[in-house]
């Protein structure tokens, strides 16, 4: 039978546990869930052995720690020998799951936790106008130092590409060495061409290059019509006058801007602004699982019933603002860079199993939840059930 659930040391963090002597027995695999979530298996004295998640808990463990199959090659340790509990933890999506493995696997180890998570860090751009020397550069390390972060990205080769159409838009130096030898480096094939302001060889100040990279990282932030109306003026001003290589190169740099807009850097903005909330399946038709997401902090709320009434949605409204005032006081910069991976994962993963993310605004209204929610319910799983009492 199931055992108690314990308040403190590992079990604390489960939903449940199971005393076990395997191979399991027929009762035993009865009292486990046949639902999403992550297990722990444990050996004496609750000594944890393996951490795992799975979409059927009670099919997972019944692989591991039924008797084995001798005509199949065994994939996996043999653990039966040593499992004295399992522990599980349920969850109703992809996300929450992934979520629960993390911090559960944090706890438990708090020192290697990393190398066991199934996603890296996401990328980002960074750029500091008042660095030494000033540049734009793809990183993992978000919030590591001062400057814009702007992201998330798909993976290293966009945030490469979003760079150089920045800095082919604002003909930024591409060459770090030769920027970090400014003024006394030579200029490169760029400058040759006219597609460099050529700080390396001072023709460009250090202090005017700034401000250009400034006004780059605030278009790249999105405050982007305002250069886009500064161009097309030059390149109507450019065709008046005839000189219409001049207008056409004012055409390639403006074109080269629209390629921001591409569908591809549809979740990039501010790292500062990277606010969520994320709406789940819950294993009910008629509930949603609520998270929040500020920046690198994660927490649940509690679930939505649907269909919706205002002021329960109003409700958790107020909980994640209340959520991002506090942001400030929960930081912790390794493991944030993980939960935003996590975060940014399922932003870039397909309709199902991302549920519904919504960028957080203080702005955001019931309604703008509502309408998302009813626009999602296929896949969140929701369906409209009579008289269900609504919170």
């Amino acid at each position: 039978m199931a055992g108690p659930r314990q308040t403190g040391g590992i079990g604390g963090m489960f939903d449940d546990r199971l005393d076990v002597r395997p191979p399991l027995t027929n009762e035993q695999l009865g009292e486990i869930p046949a639902k999403r979530g992550v297990f722990l298996l444990a050996g004496e004295e609750d000594h944890p052995i393996l951490l795992a998640t799975a979409a059927s808990l009670r099919a997972r463990l019944r692989g591991r720690l039924d008797e084995p199959d001798p005509q199949e090659t065994k994939r996996s340790a043999d653990l039966r020998a040593v499992t004295r509990a399992v522990y599980w933890k349920l969850a109703g999506s992809h996300f929450e799951m992934d979520w629960r493995y993390l911090e559960l696997a944090r706890s438990i180890w708090p020192k290697t936790y990393t190398k066991l998570l199934s996603w890296r860090p996401a990328w980002f751009v960074h750029v500091d106008p008042r660095g030494a020397p000033p540049h734009f550069v793809r990183t993992r390390e978000v919030f590591a130092s001062g400057g814009e972060y702007l992201g998330p990205f798909d993976g290293a080769r966009s945030a490469d590409r979003f760079i150089e159409a920045i800095q082919d838009a604002f003909d930024l130096c591409r060459d770090l060495q030769r920027l970090r030898r400014s003024p006394r480096a030579e200029r490169c094939a760029y400058g040759q061409m006219g597609r460099c302001l050529c700080v390396c060889d001072g023709s460009v100040p250090m202090d005017a290059y700034r401000e250009v990279v400034a006004a780059a990282a605030a278009f790249a932030a999105g405050r982007r019509q305002d250069r886009r109306n500064q161009l097309q003026r030059r390149m109507r001003a450019a065709a008046a006058e005839l000189q219409f290589e001049r207008a056409a190169a004012v055409k390639a740099r403006l074109e080269r801007l629209g390629e921001l807009d591409d569908p591809v850097y549809r979740h990039v903005r501010p790292a500062r602004d990277f606010r969520f909330l994320m709406l789940q399946r819950s294993g009910s038709r008629t509930k949603v699982s609520v998270f929040l997401v500020d920046r690198g902090s994660v927490a649940g709320a509690r679930p939505l019933v649907y269909p919706l009434a205002r002021e329960q949605v109003k409700r958790r409204l107020g909980r994640m603002a209340r959520f991002v005032a506090a942001g400030d006081r929960r930081r912790d910069v390794p493991a944030d860079r993980w939960r935003i991976g996590l975060v940014a994962r399922t932003l870039f993963s397909g309709e199902r199993q991302r549920g519904l993310v919504l960028h957080w605004h203080e702005g955001m209204g019931p309604e703008d939840v509502s309408a998302a929610v009813e626009a999602a319910a296929g896949p969140l799983g929701l369906s409209r059930a009579r008289d269900k009492a609504q919170e």
